[in-house]
């Protein structure tokens, strides 16, 4: 059998493009051309390439072939190969085939899960509303299509402070670490896309005489809030975990407060001591039952709040007791304990040297005063 021959034929079919080079013998289409030299260019040029680089290269234009060059000296310049470029690329492009759920289906899928996981009716509200935002400029693109660069991008353009920016990157890797969990991306994005700056401001936290007022107020005029205040300041527990938290789980006796694993946001059963002076503030209130937080708690405490005249920051009960405590004992890894932490470094670095020793000897010695037990013995 001859081996087909890339030569110049006359074509009479047409006025204006009477020569052609035909390739289809190596797979490829036909080349018309106005004139013979032309066509006799085109055919050398086709030759050439079929002595020099098989037949793969045959039928390339030359912009396809300078396409190729600058995309091979492109490359190189990563320590790549053009074939390292083109696996890289089929790979990214069976992923987005191989998935074809978009961001809004496995936003659903993301807080559906969560919610059989166990995880708070809070966490999985606050998950929800990150998503929904990221949902709204992405909701109908693959999960698979989307690139750090995308990402980078869409967070540094809204308009919010670093924390909440901040915020938004880690809530919205819950739904990509998701995605690599079910292999629909190979990892998650968002792990390489740029952190924002964040000021390291130490937490708010009460003064001695802030509480000290704070708890006499409610003592006074709203005695019901006054258990979860005292627990709140004195045994650290989250807001979260008072709010779950029951009187058959108060034990004055023993002396500890159980934090079960269904009401720790770890899952982990824990045991707070009971500190003399919060002894002192429970004890008053000793054979209830039922609910630690009272029916509308959030009304009272803000009665309480006004009354004593200082500010509430966030988590200032739970971030003074792990300032006063950490204080009084220096101990970090007990306290991170007795505050549901697994690791202490956090805390010693975030509550280290905030509060002077004799402050924080004033601060356990916050009690009641003896006409508050009489009015708590009677109510």
């Amino acid at each position: 059998m001859r081996k087909p021959r890339i030569q110049v034929k006359p074509y009479p079919h047409s006025k204006t493009h009477k020569f052609i080079v035909d390739l289809r013998a190596f797979g490829k289409g036909r080349k018309f051309f106005k004139t013979r030299a032309e066509a006799d260019a085109e055919a050398y040029r086709q030759r050439t390439l079929l002595e020099r680089h098989s037949r793969a290269l045959i039928g390339l234009s030359q912009r396809e072939m300078s396409e190729i060059i600058a995309a091979k000296q492109k490359i190189a310049e990563y320590g790549e190969t053009m074939s390292d470029a083109v696996k890289f690329r089929v790979d990214h492009l069976e992923q987005i085939r191989r998935c074809k759920i978009t961001v809004a289906q496995l936003s659903q899928e993301v807080l559906e899960a969560k919610r059989k996981d166990g995880l708070s009716t809070r966490y999985v509200r606050m998950l929800g509303f990150y998503l929904k935002r990221f949902a709204q400029d992405f909701g109908d693109r693959s999960i698979a299509s989307i690139t750090v660069e995308e990402l980078d991008a869409w967070l540094r353009a809204l308009p919010v402070a670093p924390k909440t920016r901040e915020n938004y990157r880690r809530n919205i890797g819950v739904l990509f670490s998701h995605a690599a969990q079910r292999r629909m991306i190979e990892s998650n994005p968002i792990k390489f896309t740029a952190k924002p700056k964040l000021v390291d401001k130490p937490p708010e936290i009460f003064s001695v005489n802030e509480l000290t007022e704070l708890l006499n107020a409610a003592a006074a005029r709203e005695p019901e809030v006054l258990p979860m205040l005292a627990i709140g300041a004195f045994a650290g527990l989250r807001d979260a975990e008072i709010r779950r938290l029951h009187w058959n789980e108060i034990d004055l006796a023993r002396g500890f407060v159980e934090v079960t694993a269904a009401k720790s946001k770890t899952a982990r059963r824990r045991l707070v001591p009971i500190r003399p002076n919060l002894a002192e503030w429970l004890r008053p209130y000793a054979g209830m039952t039922g609910s630690v937080v009272p029916v509308m708690a959030r009304s009272k405490l803000e009665r309480v709040r006004k009354v004593a005249g200082v500010r509430w920051p966030h988590n200032a009960l739970r971030h003074s007791f792990a300032s006063y405590r950490l204080a009084a004992i220096h101990d970090a890894p007990r306290v991170a304990s007795e505050l549901g932490h697994t690791n202490p470094q956090l805390l010693y670095a975030h509550y280290r040297e905030l509060v002077h020793p004799d402050e924080a000897e004033r601060y356990w010695k916050i009690a009641p005063a003896a006409e508050n037990v009489v009015a708590f013995a009677s109510a």
